[in-house]
């Protein structure tokens, strides 16, 4: 940039009432070891929190994680990028039940990232360790959620709670012992989307993944492939009341749950194709309607007390 320009860009900076020292950069930086929240957030003077750097960042911006630590949680309210690509353990710890690890109420246009967090909680505390209420879309990729044992409404990892269209994909990603439930796809309204892969569910009390449409407008539609859920009530469920909720099991394993694989509901209805359900309470519960459809060439078998017979089967083509 020619100095006449830079000296133009300032001088219009002024004019807004902005000083230019804080004016938002398309990508911050945060760090454990030498940031502050009074700086610009730029590389060389990277700011301490992501509350502060969310603030600091340029809407369809990134914040870059620089090295291990914790970073506080955040509320995000605008198209976002928050990136830890391998530096180490980039954490935020939840200290009461009404906290949020990442709150994200965007508009209906923003698109959300989320990758290489780690959301915990601490002893006895913990509210929800990310919560969608608004937004085009979140990614969640290579996060740990775990540990979070607040009272109700805390306690959950994962909630997906949108009031518009939305549509959402979780990559890589555990989520653990949750004292209320693992990962929830609940719209509040609207419809929504989701693929789920690689996720680990693991000793969350009421749930290791559920796709519910008890309060939702529209559709809930959504694919888990290549996961695991084990030591819950309910392994992987569809709920639905007001709307239809429909959830497609691949290749995934649910073990060692009350039930493995549940459908609630009469518009209710999970599909499971090349999975394992073994060594559960029950198998199946197909509850109020709900229908579970296999496509047979799946293992279940070694349940306890309970249904292992499918809905339906549909012929492998």
């Amino acid at each position: 940039m020619s100095k006449i320009a830079a000296s133009l860009l300032i001088a219009g900076l002024v004019a807004l009432g902005l000083d230019p020292a804080q004016a938002q950069l398309a990508r911050t930086f945060v760090s454990a070891a030498g940031g502050n929240d009074a700086n610009d957030c730029n590389r060389a003077t990277p700011c301490r929190t992501f509350f502060v750097a969310h603030d600091k960042t340029l809407a369809n911006g990134e914040i870059t994680v620089l090295d291990p630590g914790e970073y506080g949680g955040v509320a995000i309210t605008k198209a976002l990028s928050i990136v830890n690509d391998g530096v180490g353990e980039a954490s935020i710890n939840l200290r009461s039940s009404s906290q949020q690890g990442v709150g994200v109420a965007a508009g209906p246009d923003d698109a959300v990232s989320l990758r290489g967090l780690t959301i915990t909680g601490a002893a006895g505390n913990g509210g929800s360790g990310i919560v969608f209420q608004s937004g085009k879309s979140l990614t969640i990729e290579n996060c740990v959620v775990r540990g979070l044992t607040g009272a109700f409404p805390g306690g959950f990892g994962i909630v997906l709670q949108p009031t518009g269209k939305s549509s959402f994909s979780v990559l890589n990603t555990l989520v653990a012992d949750n004292i209320n439930g693992g990962l929830k796809l609940a719209p509040l309204g609207g419809s929504a989307t989701a693929v789920f892969r690689r996720v680990e569910a693991y000793n969350n009390r009421s749930f290791g993944l559920l796709v519910s449409a008890t309060s939702a407008n529209g559709p809930v539609t959504a694919t888990v492939a290549d996961s695991v859920a084990a030591g819950s009530a309910v392994g992987f469920g569809a709920s639905a009341g007001s709307g239809p909720a429909s959830l497609t099991v691949v290749r995934s394993v649910s073990a060692k749950n009350d039930t493995g694989l549940q459908a609630f509901g009469a518009t209710a209805t999970l599909r499971v194709t090349r999975s394992s359900i073994t060594a559960n309470g029950a198998g199946l519960g197909a509850v109020q309607g709900g229908s579970i459809v296999s496509y047979g060439d799946n293992n279940i078998d070694g349940n306890g007390a309970g249904s292992e017979s499918p809905t339906s089967t549909v012929a492998k083509r």
